[in-house]
């Protein structure tokens, strides 16, 4: 055995080393052929787009400033070590100036926005009776987040009111910066981070930031009512509405008034200041401050003002809502959503009465004649539909949150009411309702409110009142920020018998279009100890007497 072995060994020996090298040669080849591949493809790596590259990184791994850089600004120092600073999607272009779309034929008005949703409404209806006065064509700002709800955000206004039924009514020309001036996202974005950085600034219009002062366009601005003075501040809701838009007010003095204009005791002292809508209409008649070189060029002829809302009228009578303010109606499909969440907040009561729901607020009209509400998130609301019935109400605005900074000069009992008055006010609205317009006696209530008392919470349930919840609903889902207080306003306008604040704005306005619409008496309770006693007592004995 062991002469068999040796023998073995020395005969196998020289295939052996003969095998061995052929297989080192073909490991050297296949090592040498792979790196060749893996340098090949290395390059081919290096030598693509970057872009293809991004997708094969994990991008939460790299620093925020790389998702998002600053808009305008290609930063490639801060990325070149990644391998991408050739990406065009994180360089974008230089944002354009915004520009804006207006015929240099047609005179324009507009005007900034002042306070809450409701002083908006009211500038509005100023601004919509001097452009009707002045014969312009109206350029509507959008309802604009204010000092109160710091949401940084805006709406058109054809969103909520129908304002082609306005122009059919009156024949007044109106369209909407969003249509004249429309933003891309990006420029968009730059005017909300404006407005952010600004929120809690005091003083002047001010502290432009880098990327907004890039894209702003300058807008001449008459001072009205010491709006504008570089000495004051400009409202919330304005200087919003201008970061928004991406415009920098350059602003002017009013223009003297004419020889021979009327004059008027202003109650706002500020030289040169215009409060009366008569002097405005005298100064402005024929305005035009465009030169000649400016008319070649194109340049619009625009009358805009820094204030509507302080501007007032010498006649009695409210002569802009009599013109203008009770042709500016709600959008169909808002009035339609209205019917429909009060429906199924009461349908479950006791007794109601269903009537045909044949309210002209909620009639279509064609698509030419009208625009599709969207919402803020784009989401449309063309699906609405009217329903059939009607159940007849009487709505409440129980006006809390702010209210009582309206109360500084009267006792606070006068302005947030107690909910006994509310009480003794819907039960005189009952009885008008089953005397003067022949509905039931004992008609359903909505309260719409701001309140967020547990106190008052619970008093309108043991009422069996309904409150309108509209986190319930989802209605800023639907309608977007400003969707709530709209869908408010429409309820309080059209409810059968309406029930006011007296301090509110809202509920003066819905008490407006009571009479105007509908020819409808509304209720205010008001603060009178004495009376409210003799009232309660006759109820009482109202009551013992039917029992």
């Amino acid at each position: 055995m062991k002469g068999f072995s040796e023998g073995r060994q020395d005969q196998g020996c020289p295939k052996n080393k003969a095998l061995f090298v052929l297989v080192a040669v073909i490991l050297v080849s296949a090592w040498t052929l792979l790196s060749s591949i893996d340098l090949i493809d290395f390059n081919l790596h290096r030598n693509s787009s970057d872009s293809i590259a991004l997708h094969e990184q994990d991008l939460s791994t790299l620093p925020s400033s790389h998702h998002q850089p600053p808009l305008g600004h290609g930063n490639n120092n801060d990325i070149s070590n990644n391998n991408l600073n050739d990406s065009p999607a994180l360089n974008p272009t230089p944002l354009e100036p915004a520009t804006t779309f207006l015929d240099p034929n047609t005179k324009y008005f507009s005007f900034m926005p002042f306070g809450g949703l409701t002083n908006q409404f009211m500038a509005v209806q100023t601004a919509t009776y001097i452009a009707f006065k002045l014969n312009r064509t109206l350029l509507l700002p959008p309802i604009i987040s204010n000092s109160h709800d710091h949401k940084n955000t805006h709406q058109r206004w054809s969103q909520y009111m129908d304002l082609p039924k306005l122009t059919t009514l009156t024949g007044i020309r109106v369209l909407e910066w969003e249509q004249v001036r429309p933003l891309s996202s990006a420029q968009r974005q730059v005017g909300l981070d404006q407005a952010l950085t600004s929120t809690h600034l005091v003083g002047p219009y001010h502290s432009e930031t880098e990327e907004w002062a890039s894209v702003a366009e300058n807008i001449t601005c008459q001072i009205v009512c010491g709006y504008g003075r570089p000495d004051l501040d400009i409202n919330f809701s304005a200087q919003n509405f201008m970061f928004h838009f991406l415009l920098r007010p350059v602003y002017v003095d009013p223009l003297p008034p004419k020889a021979g204009a009327r004059t008027f005791d202003y109650d706002n002292k500020i030289p040169g200041a215009l409060v009366l809508v008569e002097d405005l209409l005298d100064r402005y008649s024929d305005f035009d401050d465009r030169l000649p070189e400016e008319i070649a060029r194109g340049k619009p002829n625009m009358l805009f003002l820094s204030n509507t809302f302080k501007v007032k009228s010498a006649e009695y009578g409210g002569i802009f809502w009599k013109v203008v303010g009770q042709h500016i109606h709600f959008e169909p499909k808002m009035m339609e959503y209205a019917t429909l969440r009060i429906n199924e907040e009461i349908q479950a009561d006791r007794n109601i009465e269903i009537l045909p729901n044949d309210d002209l607020e909620e009639v279509e009209t064609t698509e030419d004649e009208r625009q599709n509400p969207i919402s803020e998130d784009g989401t449309t609301v063309t699906n609405i539909q009217a329903p059939p019935t009607r159940i007849p109400y009487i709505a409440v605005h129980l006006r809390r949150g702010d209210i009582w900074q309206k109360c500084r000069d009267r006792a606070i009992e006068s302005c947030v009411l107690p909910m006994e008055h509310y009480v003794d006010a819907v039960e005189r609205a009952r009885e008008y309702a089953s005397k003067s317009l022949g509905l039931l006696s004992h008609l359903p209530v909505i309260v719409t409110t701001d309140t967020t008392s547990e106190d008052d919470i619970q008093k309108i349930e043991e009422l069996g009142w309904h409150r309108l919840d509209h986190a319930k609903y989802g209605t800023t889902e639907v309608w977007g920020t400003f969707g709530p207080a709209m869908v408010d306003s429409a309820i309080l306008a059209h409810a059968d018998v309406l029930v006011g604040s007296e301090a509110s704005t809202m509920s003066r306005i819905a008490g407006l279009r009571q009479r105007g619409w509908y020819n409808r008496k509304s209720f205010f309770p008001k603060y009178d100890s004495a009376k409210m006693k003799s009232r309660r007592r006759e109820t009482v004995r109202r009551r013992l007497e039917k029992e």
